[in-house]
């Protein structure tokens, strides 16, 4: 796979989304102005989207910005009157809007911020803000092409950012250029941010720029596109040869009619593009060679965080160099080409491919039945190369042997990145770099060999290969798991009403290689106060499971971010639990994502009693394989409440399922929710609840905006073996005859009491004379008689089963089973 594939890609003209689109609704939040401000500085914010009647708060994930003053604005309406309709996606809108000020601190960590609002209901889609290190000013170009040519420039001083719109309407691309001071000698750095503060939840190339530096006459400094530490925001510093002045030009690759925000960067800071090592010992200081900067390279003593991660180095410029914290000790590759460095295992692997044919190769001893973890870190931290790694045993002669392993790409999951859909690859680098497991079959020497498969190579060739057993690492996931993976608050949206619960699936994946630790416990840690985890012990190896939050009735209205903890049963066993979801941005059809924003903990809000609360009779009897089981189920309606509501199971065991929800409208408030156990359903005990959702007359129900979720007191619902089974032999009758169709009946279980049985598939003009069989305890056959009329039709049929209805405790339990034939033989 060649190094900048996926890049250029992101370059070439993509088919435009209509309204035909899949109508998919609204997100909360459309659109947050302005972008970026900086770091010290109170900003005026207004954001935009629908649904977001009566904002509470903004919880941000990251410390460091502090929201006051919000206030409702007026709606926003189309020239029509009504709200605004986005054209991209059919059935999103936006509506309502809020203002507010960010406080944000000196120390506040710089660039990308995500937040969420809590309103009086509920806890909105993500948004995001980007912190500078520089002060922000408005571009203010109210027309295009009025600062499109170096006489009309626009004037700034270094170390500014400064908030641009890119046109989208005229006959020709927009082009900005700004006019900056040149001192001979001195540095200057421009970075477009574009598609890493896009707000918008579907787009295309519009946020694909391109930067250049030109000289006073309009030569050309420096230029750039795409680049491997920021992807398709270009990134471009030069030495200034003379005094004077310097251009800056901000222009889109692709010319696309669609408006869309930038902020560039324009100062004197350093950029260097990739450090060596790439990474060091938890804990520890660890001194670096910062590569790429057109001034030189230049060393930093960092310090490394104490938890295995990634981390950031920023030094002056807006946006890191991203670096790894391992475990264990870092291994430089060997001065003398192609000789292989000495190496014991664990151990993360550092070197340059500084060439076409480099290969640096490491040699180490393992033994049999060893499990090691190969995880290649190129890409990932902004390296030039797209690193493949080759194992190799080494015979007696110490000559290289045969090969036993070699990867060149990865999948998502293979870097643990769950939740999302990459389709081709772009916005996510990890996919360029490998990540193996390896079982040791013998003892020995191996040599792992790392190269460029792209065959290029480079100064900027950086890797590190963190080569170790694999950690036994579960990763808690809240999945959107809707139509192009856009964020869903039915799904993901964790509001606990005052007074009430609310029940969630999350994903549980155990990382590459790693081992699920049997049962264990959920343990919340940071939840708001009046708010508690409802216990529940997770069975080993289950892929999902629910989780439940209720909030007391005198639990203050607020938002908190919250981790969880996996606790095994077994205190044995050692595992690390981290949360995790994963959110397109600048989304195409089928979830293929430009940008993520990648979440490692999640938030909770805690908001206003709801309209309702939710009973029902707990199951009494168990749902059987290939059965069914009616639950009766009532909403109790606070006054002044007569909307509908929607219910459905808070989560089921793998192999149940209902169908539909259960609708009920205004007015009423009782029914029954209709479970379905699959032929293979596990048989285990599981957590069971139901959750109520209100009802919208827009297309918010798909993903849940503006509805109020709650759910039930949770029970236990038990999956069964069917309590009997039916088998019966090919029946032949004639026209006009009546005969006993006998079925034999197998007792698996005791009956929780008299079942009746039906005779299902029958062929038309065949019926059955009853009275219909009951089925009790210890009966070894029942029989049905059928009667063929005239009008019979001949032939075989072979689709025949039975239905035992069962009743017991109120509740009625339904079990298909059984496959009979009938053949229809003309009169005599």
């Amino acid at each position: 796979m060649k190094r900048f594939l996926f890049l250029v890609a992101l370059s070439v003209p993509l088919l435009a989304l209509t309204g035909t689109a899949l109508a998919v609704g609204p997100t909360n939040i459309e659109r947050t102005l302005p972008r970026t401000g900086q770091r010290g500085t109170t900003v005026e914010v207004i954001i935009q989207g629908a649904i977001l009647q009566d904002p509470k708060e903004v919880i941000f994930f990251r410390p460091g910005i502090r929201a006051i003053g919000i206030e409702q604005l007026p709606d926003l309406k189309d020239r029509n009157g009504g709200p605004i309709q986005l054209a991209l996606v059919g059935g999103a809108f936006m509506q309502q809007q809020m203002r507010c000020k960010f406080e944000i601190a000196p120390d506040c960590p710089l660039g990308e911020h995500p937040f969420r609002i809590r309103t009086a209901t509920e806890l909105t889609t993500l948004g995001t803000f980007h912190v500078s290190p520089f002060p922000c000013v408005d571009e203010n170009e109210t027309t295009p092409y009025t600062n499109d040519t170096l006489t009309t420039a626009v004037p700034v001083k270094p170390n500014l950012t400064v908030r641009g719109l890119m046109y989208g309407r005229g006959t020709r691309g927009d082009v900005d250029i700004y006019r900056v001071p040149a001192v001979a000698g001195q540095q200057l750095t421009v970075e477009v941010d574009s598609a890493r503060i896009a707000d918008n939840h579907y787009g295309d190339s519009e946020f694909d720029l391109a930067v250049r530096i030109l000289d006073e006459a309009g030569r050309e400094l420096a230029v750039n596109d795409d680049n491997p530490l920021n992807l398709q925001d270009p990134v471009a510093s030069v030495k200034l040869p003379r005094d004077g002045v310097a251009y800056v030009e901000v222009k889109r690759s692709v010319y696309q009619q669609r408006d869309s925000q930038y902020c560039v960067h324009i100062g004197t800071f350093r950029r260097p593009m990739v450090a060596f090592p790439a990474g060091g010992q938890c804990g520890q200081k660890q001194v670096v060679r910062l590569l790429g900067d057109p001034l030189g390279e230049f060393t930093e003593s960092l310090d490394v965080p104490t938890t295995p991660s990634g981390f950031d180095y920023f030094g002056n410029a807006p946006s890191p160099v991203t670096l790894r914290a391992s475990s264990y000790p870092n291994v430089l590759e060997n001065p003398q080409p192609g000789e292989p460095a000495a190496t014991q295992l664990p151990a993360a692997l550092n070197g340059i491919i500084s060439g076409p044919d480099e290969v640096d190769r490491y040699r180490f001893a393992a033994k049999k039945g060893a499990r090691l973890q190969f995880r290649v870190f190129a890409a990932t931290v902004g390296s030039t190369i797209d690193a493949k790694i080759v194992l190799r045993s080494v015979p007696a002669d110490g000559k290289p042997g045969k090969v036993i392993l070699e990867s060149d790409d990865a999948k998502p999951t293979d870097h643990d990145i769950f939740g999302t859909s990459f389709r081709s690859g772009a916005g996510l680098k990890e996919m360029m770099d490998p990540s193996v497991i390896w079982d040791c079959a013998e003892d020995g020497d191996y040599v792992l060999e790392v190269l460029d498969s792209s065959g290029v190579g480079g100064p900027l060739g950086v890797y590190r290969v963190e080569a170790a057993p694999p950690r036994d690492n579960l990763f808690f996931v809240l999945n959107s798991n809707v139509f192009d993976w856009c964020e869903a608050t039915r799904t993901t949206g964790l509001a606990v009403p005052q007074g009430g619960s609310l029940m969630l699936t999350l994903f549980i994946m155990p990382g590459q290689g790693g081992r699920f630790p049997g049962e264990f416990d959920f343990v919340a840690h940071g939840l708001p106060k009046g708010v508690t985890l409802v216990p529940t012990r997770v069975r080993g190896g289950e892929a999902y499971w629910p989780v439940q939050f209720t909030a007391s009735a005198d639990a203050p209205p607020a938002g908190a971010v919250i981790t969880l903890e996996a606790r095994p049963v077994n205190p044995a066993i050692k595992v690390t639990a981290v949360c995790q979801q994963n959110l397109p941005f600048i989304n195409h059809s089928g979830g293929d994502a430009w940008r993520t924003v990648r979440l490692d903990r999640f938030i909770l809000a805690v908001t206003e009693p709801p309209p309702f609360s939710i009973e029902f009779q707990p199951p009494s009897i168990p749902l059987v394989r290939s059965g069914g089981l009616a639950i009766p189920v009532k909403i109790v309606r606070r006054p002044g409440f007569e909307g509908a509501v929607s219910l459905l199971p808070g989560w089921l065991a793998p192999g149940v399922t209902a169908s539909v929800p259960l609708l009920l409208p205004a007015g009423k408030s009782e029914g029954e929710l209709r479970l379905t156990g699959g032929p293979n359903a596990p048989l285990v005990t599981s957590p069971f609840a139901i959750t109520g959702s209100t009802v919208r007359d827009d297309f918010s129900d798909y993903v849940g905006t503006g509805h109020i979720r709650v759910t039930s007191v949770p029970s236990l619902l038990t999956v069964a073996a069917p309590f009997v089974e039916l088998t019966s032999t090919l029946l032949s009758i004639r026209r006009g005859e009546r005969k006993k169709f006998v079925w034999a009946v197998r007792h698996n279980s005791p009956l929780p009491g008299p079942a009746q049985v039906r005779l299902l598939g029958l062929p038309t003009g065949v019926r059955i004379v009853e009275p219909l069989p009951v089925l009790t305890q210890g009966v070894a056959e029942i029989a049905f008689e059928i009667e063929a009329t005239d009008d019979a039709l001949l032939g075989r049929t072979g689709e025949l089963n039975c239905a035992v209805v069962i009743n017991a405790g109120g509740q009625e339990i339904e079990q298909r089973t059984g496959k009979g034939a009938l053949r229809i033989d003309p009169k005599l």
